[in-house]
Formats: structure tokens, sequence, C-alpha cells
């Protein structure tokens, strides 16, 4: 979970981030803040790397965050969802944000536990739908989260854990572009790593494994410089 948090006051990002840690500590997925102090610093960060949540204040020197939370909806394919965290507490205020695209709207001074209640209320609206099925279908592809594996036309294909789930997020995130960095911080957390070997032989597997190749209907494409998006093609004609 890569959260990217943005204000410009120190200490409010300090008070921020401590609420976030306490929620970190208590769930089963790693968690991943990154602070922001300007606008056009995050804009940067989004442009290079994936965010599951964004928490923006309104009002900052350089670019308002309405104006970067308005950015991501019109210019990302898959934005991350978005709280605004703000002073500004009146009732067009409210609805102009929600009505740009964000999920939620809280006001300052924000208290700890409703901000945690809110942004777990996010997540999990975030991740709702593929939640409610253990069993996931990709045109011949079928994903049992129950028992981890994956099956093409009844067959098992053989795979290790993290294969599995590194090859579920690449599926339930077709056409969304996940950086590098987003991959090893969910899937190597806690991993020492000198190079991007360990992330590019998953790739190369997964590849062969599960047949990601246009005849069937898929492209797993190297983002230069980026990170890695699959996409749903339609399969070659004989």
């Amino acid at each position: 979970m890569r959260v990217a948090i943005l204000d410009d006051e120190p200490a409010e990002l300090r008070r921020v981030e401590q609420t976030l840690q306490q929620m970190a500590e208590t769930g089963e997925q790693p968690w991943s803040l990154h602070s922001f102090e300007r606008a056009e610093d995050l804009l940067r960060q989004l442009r290079r790397e994936t965010f599951d949540l964004l928490i923006l204040d309104w009002q900052l020197p350089d670019l308002s965050g309405l104006s970067l939370l308005l950015w991501t909806r019109e210019h990302m394919e898959a934005p991350p969802a978005a709280i605004m965290l703000t002073s500004r507490d009146g009732e067009s205020d409210i609805v102009q944000a929600l009505n740009a695209g964000a999920d939620d709207y809280v006001s300052k001074p924000f208290r700890p536990n409703e901000l945690k209640a809110r942004v777990g209320a996010v997540l999990r609206r975030q991740g709702q739908q593929r939640a409610a099925a253990e069993v996931l279908s990709f045109n011949d592809l079928v994903f049992d989260d129950a028992e981890l594996t994956v099956t093409r036309e009844g067959k098992p294909i053989v795979m290790t854990e993290r294969e599995y789930r590194l090859a579920h997020c690449l599926f339930s995130n077709l056409g969304r572009p996940l950086s590098r960095d987003y991959l090893y911080e969910r899937f190597w957390p806690h991993e020492e790593l000198s190079s991007s070997r360990p992330l590019d032989t998953h790739i190369y597997r997964l590849r062969n494994k599960l047949g990601l190749t246009a005849d069937r209907g898929w492209q797993l494409l190297t983002i230069y410089g980026y990170g890695y998006r699959l996409e749903s093609v339609a399969p070659a004609r004989e």
C-alpha cells in the first residue's frame, strides 16, 4: 500500500504520518508512506510512480491540492483514490472537491481516529469489487484466491505463492501502469535487493507460465524507466 501525503505545513505532515503509521502497524499488507510539502514534487512523482491513495491539502503555495486532484482524474488511466484533508470546510468547498473526484473529505483540525476510519473506508471501497469474489476469471485463466491457484481450461498452472500474488496484482490492475518501486514494496517489502533481477525474473516466468502473449489476448508491456502494464488485446485471427 503506497500512500502519498501532501501538506505544506511540516507539523501537520508529521501528524498525518503518525496517524497512518498506526494503521500500517495493524494491517496485514505493508504500507509505504511518502510525504510532500510541494504539489509540484508530488506531481513529478505521479508521472514516475504508482500510489494507491493520495491525501491532499487544498491550499498550497505552488499548486492547489484540488488542481492536483483534477490532473490525476484527467491524465491518469487509473488514478489513485484521494482524500482531501483541508481547513476549507464550507459546503461549497466539499461539493467542489467531491465533484472533482475526491473519494472523501476531512476537515482540519482532523481527529486521528476519524481519519483512520475514513482512510479505511476508502480503501475498502477501492478493493470491494476484487474482495467480493474469491474466484476471478480473465479469458481462459481462473484465479482462485482461497487456494492461491491459477488454472487454464481446468488444468492447474504450477506457480509459487509470490508468482501468484504478483500475477493477481497485474490482472487486477489491467491497463494501469505499475511502477517498479510499487511492485518491490508490495512483494519484496523486507528484503534487501541489490538489483532489479528478482522482479524481472518473476515477470519473465509469468509471461511463460501464463502465456501472456497477443495470440492469447494479453500484452505485458515494459514501460521504460517506470515499470510494467498488463493489457487485454484482441487475439490475432488465424
